[in-house]
């Protein structure tokens, strides 16, 4: 076929629906979400200036109903009743709010322009019946029936009592699938997030009436604006569009660990769009960080051409191609500030394991006296071993700090008998002697320092005995003491060294011995043994796990079996833990071969897992309890 005979063949032709009644039945039926409909006769609401809006769930003439009532300025207040709601039957598919340039649809925060929302009644109930009244005119009513292509239009009669300007929607035999959803406290939940921003925006009182429910329930809520979990995020709250007014943006950042996953929702004048910023661009794969569970909030996109009836989504166009174009922006900087916060939470998370390190390894020293902890300077960043700002004191005496060691021990200076009450004290006298102990323990001073001792003698039931008791102090290694009594006075030598003072208590014929380690350093002056600060290093290409190198405890955050345990703060600490004893062992009794061996044990015990143990702890509680 030539060119100039198709255009000589070709005609205009006006496209006309077969049956226009289909279309409104398609349209309807598009709305499937009770609760958006409930949403889109508020915002008519809302558009028409109303300061109270009151949604009442009743029972009309034995079947459910919901009812919603304004006092704004009316549809069409300047035409009569009967021709308002004569235009509103006769005008579906048009509306007035088209004519609104995306300006004044800003300013207003308006919404809908389609003509439509009344239709989504049918996703309600049977019957609606929209009823208004202006400056105390005849009050008129117009009842709609689903399914059906014509409308009845009245008077109203019989109701004084109304508002001399009102209009109220009430919609009749609510649909049993629908009823659910519109409980009171359902949906001022879902009110308050799809309205969030009209209802901040706009001086509304929202509230919903239940004359439903019985006993306790509820029958009278507020609708609030959502609140938004986590904490707000500092970044500009409008984003910039090529051609376009900006978009408004409220973003907050909510804890990593937080149960319900975050979500930032897409609005249009104030109202919800699209639920989930994730399939803002409409691809199989979620977008991020909008997918990651870490930002609440929402982007109020003013001129976006929100898809009819339905209200999610938008149309593809000149204005949403442009926000898709401007979000990269936004997204950039949400990124930093994940990344900022990981570093925060990461070193939130090495402080506590390096506290919790501390205190798990405090009492090794005295436990195993013949372990050697590593070298830890003063005035470093890194806390001396136990100096952490907890106290754990032995025997019940009053706790300080080993300067050395960072273990707490017991001040001889003040302690007192940790013998435990009885209530036959008085039937039973304390004693005889069975057992003697040296506070402290263990004691660790700089040269030429002093540390005082107290020998404390304990019958069988480990009450302390007083009065008649002798002691006789010897002193094993360098240094010299001056007994008085229960207590002696060790003197430190000028050189480093190793002693220990030994107490025999002597009662009717009866002894008993202990002994006390002294151990004199020159690091007591400047520095502490004790556990070194942690350090992480991301050693992706390296098979080591920890490592003791320039002074430092370094630990490989890359290695898989760290990578395996980093998210569980219990078997992290774990883990840790048995690093760190590897490196003790091997300091103090291996050589380098070991090294390898103690690896592989911590291989396999980072594997048991923690459901292992719960189950194994399970069982035996039941054996228990069984038996």
């Amino acid at each position: 076929m030539s060119p100039s005979r198709t255009a000589r063949s070709t005609a205009r032709v006006a496209l006309k629906p077969a049956d226009p009644f289909d279309l409104l039945r398609l349209i309807a039926r598009s709305q499937s979400d009770p609760r958006k409909a409930v949403a889109e006769l508020v915002q008519n609401s809302l558009d028409a200036g109303a300061t109270h809006v009151a949604l009442t769930r009743l029972n009309a003439k034995g079947k459910r109903a919901l009812s919603i009532l304004d006092d704004g300025r009316g549809v069409f207040p300047d035409l009569s009743r009967e021709d308002a709601l004569r235009r509103i039957a006769t005008t579906i598919g048009r509306s007035y709010k088209a004519r609104l340039s995306p300006a004044e649809r800003h300013r207003q925060m308006t919404l809908g322009k389609y003509g439509i929302g009344l239709l989504g009644f049918w996703s309600i109930g049977r019957f609606m019946e929209i009823r208004s009244r202006v400056g105390g005119s005849q009050a008129w009513l117009l009842r709609m029936e689903e399914d059906h292509g014509d409308a009845e239009l009245a008077p109203l009669s019989g109701r004084l009592s109304l508002p001399e300007t009102f209009t109220e929607v009430v919609i009749h035999e609510v649909h049993a699938a629908a009823d659910p959803q519109l409980l009171p406290r359902r949906l001022a939940v879902y009110l308050a997030g799809e309205l969030r921003g009209q209802l901040l925006a706009r001086d509304v009182e929202l509230l919903i009436h239940d004359r439903i429910g019985r006993g306790l329930a509820q029958k009278r809520i507020r609708v609030q604006p959502q609140r938004f979990q986590g904490l707000p995020v500092e970044i500009p709250t409008e984003l910039p569009i090529a051609g376009f007014a900006p978009a408004r943006v409220e973003l907050y950042l909510v804890p990593a660990d937080e149960v319900r996953p975050a979500r930032v929702a897409l609005a249009c004048g104030g109202a919800t769009v699209l639920d989930d910023m994730a399939a803002v661009d409409g691809t199989d794969a979620p977008r991020e960080p909008w997918s990651l569970g870490r930002f609440e909030g929402v982007i109020d996109v003013p001129d976006l051409q929100v898809a009819p009836s339905t209200r999610r989504s938008f149309v593809p166009n000149e204005a949403s191609r442009a926000f898709l174009d401007a979000l990269p922006g936004l997204e950039a900087r949400c990124r930093a500030i994940l990344a900022a916060d990981a570093e925060q939470r990461a070193h939130a998370q090495h402080d506590d394991d390096a506290r919790d390190l501390r205190r798990m390894f405090r009492r090794v020293r005295l436990t195993l006296p013949q372990y050697a902890l590593f070298s830890v300077k003063r005035g470093s960043d890194a806390p001396a071993d136990g100096v952490d700002g907890t106290t754990e004191g032995l025997d019940g005496a009053t706790p300080t700090v080993d300067p050395l060691e960072g273990s707490t021990v017991a001040d001889p200076a003040v302690a007192t008998a940790a013998a435990p009450s009885s209530p036959d004290a008085f039937l039973f006298p304390v004693g005889p002697l069975s057992a003697v102990e040296i506070r402290p323990r263990r004691s660790v001073l700089a040269p030429g320092a002093e540390r005082a001792l107290k020998a404390v003698a304990r019958d069988a039931d480990g009450r302390e005995i007083e009065g008649d008791v002798a002691f006789e102090w010897a002193l094993a290694g360098a240094g010299s003491i001056a007994p008085e009594g229960a207590t002696v006075v060790y003197t430190a030598p000028a050189d480093p060294c190793e002693a220990t003072a030994t107490v025999v208590a002597r009662q009717d014929g009866r002894s008993a011995e202990a002994a006390a380690l002294l151990r004199v350093t020159d690091a007591a002056k400047g520095g502490d043994e004790g556990i070194p600060e942690p350090k992480p290093v991301a050693a992706s290409a390296e098979p080591w796990r920890s490592r003791i190198q320039d002074g430092e405890w370094q630990y490989n955050t890359s290695h898989p079996d760290y990578r395996r345990v980093q998210d569980d703060a219990r078997r992290r600490l774990r883990y840790l833990v048995h690093l760190f004893a590897k490196e003790l062992v091997v300091r103090n009794f291996g050589d380098p071969g070991h090294a390898e061996l103690l690896e592989r044990m911590v291989e396999v015990l980072t594997h048991v897992g923690d459901t292992t143990l719960r189950r194994a702890g399970a069982a035996k509680a039941a054996d228990a309890e069984a038996s």
